[in-house]
């Protein structure tokens, strides 16, 4: 959705959520698969899903783990505005933790709208794919036959398997985006390419795309051990990210001038391959699933939530939880550099037809997709959590500035110089705040403090147990955001 991330030179912005060293190549074995990679509309007039739906995981997974003994209760959610504390701060902690909602009552999308599931496939084989050296403990790598990532290498992604649980997050990673030269330098072309350093500031990761292994972490929502983790006995999906194109483009074979090879931009696409199978091992056991990402996983995470919330049916819940992926206004966001991003990465193909509100004739209208959201699917809800002057978002985001005239020779050195005002960041956060919130389906978590607000990428860091804003731990108002309440933090 969450532009976002884009990793400048200077800052290879979106690092890899706890990125391994690893250098091997990911093994192409990858699960069997009968399905085709997408359908025609499957929901009927009463919107009812008729596409088959098969079971979900048939035997023990290296991958499994038990959390039979957390009780997980149900709560009410709470759809009205939450009450605020001074200048928009929630209150601090209150140290017990909240049941997470009860799952709202279907259908979690209206009649009327053009259902983008996939045809279902197979479900995953528990046991995975060959990947040597092994996935991290408690994860299990499943190559997808069809993904590809830009370079035209093989791709797919790792599961943590919860016997237990009926709750699913569904992770997508960032890591830059490829739109010129230098940018696609500092985007990773495929799952054995890492950015360098932490991307948290635009000198931390200097070192560009590298070698090594995208893999799952072990801190914020990965830290499975943390008692303060909302996600601790998830089910989980990480998704690497590859395809420089924000996990939604749709174009194959594009010619990048000055870039070596023809470019794939194909994140939409894996997208509906991975669904196809992920439906049909999940679907019979999760009653809800938050779709999540960092920076281009943000943006993905928007642009790709009508898809999995068609694909899952109205048996499944599925929610956003955004993190440095924010979709500005038009006023905010430039209409040019938003036109370009549509025509290089193939967004036509990839944003709902029945979206006419983020399909304008100029080219904007990117920062309408949550409009539609909400009016497709009636139980849709969001939490954003951002700085309020990510440095790396504001360094992507020079490329739009006096009319896009550096487009195609923007590079991220210099970026750090000549940046995207840090006053039009901020009001652009503050515009999708008043635009959202009154609607009491929009949480936002915003980071304003003197040594952090520039800061980029929060839920899979040591930061997301931290109050990093107004006495609340972002790990707290998660909790609070799956409990239904919509919490504003922050300015």
């Amino acid at each position: 959705m969450r532009f976002l991330l884009w990793l400048t030179a200077a800052a290879a912005c979106t690092s890899f959520v706890g990125c391994g060293t690893e250098d091997d190549p990911v093994s192409d074995n990858s699960d069997d698969d009968t399905s085709d990679d997408t359908s025609d509309d499957t929901r009927d007039d009463d919107g009812k899903d008729t596409a088959k739906r098969d079971s979900g995981m048939r035997d023990a997974s290296p991958g499994k783990v038990d959390a039979s003994s957390v009780k997980r209760d149900a709560g009410t959610p709470d759809d009205n505005q939450p009450p605020r504390g001074d200048a928009g701060r929630s209150t601090p902690d209150s140290g017990t933790p909240d049941a997470p909602a009860a799952v709202p009552a279907g259908p979690h999308t209206a009649a009327g709208f053009k259902n983008l599931a996939p045809t279902l496939g197979a479900a995953l084989d528990p046991k995975g794919s060959t990947l040597s050296p092994a996935p991290p403990s408690g994860w299990v790598w499943h190559a997808i036959d069809g993904a590809i990532c830009r370079d035209g290498s093989p791709t797919g992604f790792y599961t943590h398997i919860v016997d237990s649980s009926d709750s699913l997050l569904f992770y997508l990673e960032g890591g830059g985006a490829c739109t010129s030269p230098d940018f696609c330098a500092y985007n990773p072309k495929n799952v054995n390419e890492k950015l360098a350093g932490d991307g948290q500031t635009l000198i931390g990761s200097v070192g560009g795309a590298t070698p090594g292994r995208q893999q799952p972490g072990t801190d914020g929502i990965f830290a499975f051990g943390n008692a303060a983790n909302p996600f601790k006995t998830w089910n989980q999906i990480y998704v690497p990210y590859c395809t420089g194109d924000v996990h939604a483009g749709t174009k194959t074979n594009v010619k990048v001038p000055g870039v070596d090879g023809n470019q794939q931009f194909v994140g939409y696409r894996n997208m509906e391959k991975f669904l196809a199978r992920i439906v049909p091992t999940f679907q019979a056991k999760v009653k809800r699933v938050v779709l999540t990402g960092a920076s281009a996983g943000g943006f993905g995470t928007m642009l790709n939530f009508s898809l999995v919330q068609d694909s899952f049916g109205d048996g499944t819940w599925v929610t956003a939880l955004n993190d440095s992926g924010p979709s500005f206004a038009d006023e905010q966001l430039p209409v040019c550099m938003q036109k370009r991003w549509r025509e290089l990465w193939g967004f036509a193909g990839s944003l709902p037809t029945d979206c006419t509100e983020c399909q304008q004739a100029n080219g904007g209208g990117l920062g309408k997709v949550a409009k539609f959201l909400e009016r497709k699917h009636p139980n849709f809800r969001v939490g954003l959590v951002s700085s309020t002057h990510d440095e790396v978002i504001r360094a992507f985001y020079a490329m739009g500035l006096d009319n896009c005239s550096g487009f195609d020779t923007a590079s991220p050195v210099p970026a750090v110089l000549i940046s995207f005002p840090s006053d039009q960041y901020e009001a652009g956060l503050v515009g999708i705040r008043s635009t959202y919130m009154s609607g009491g389906r929009f949480a936002s978590y915003y980071i304003n403090g003197f040594l952090n607000n520039t800061y980029h990428q929060h839920i899979w860091r040591p930061r997301f147990y931290e109050a990093a804003q107004g006495g609340s731990t972002i790990a707290q108002w998660t909790t609070d955001f799956l409990a239904g309440k919509m919490n504003q933090v922050g300015p």
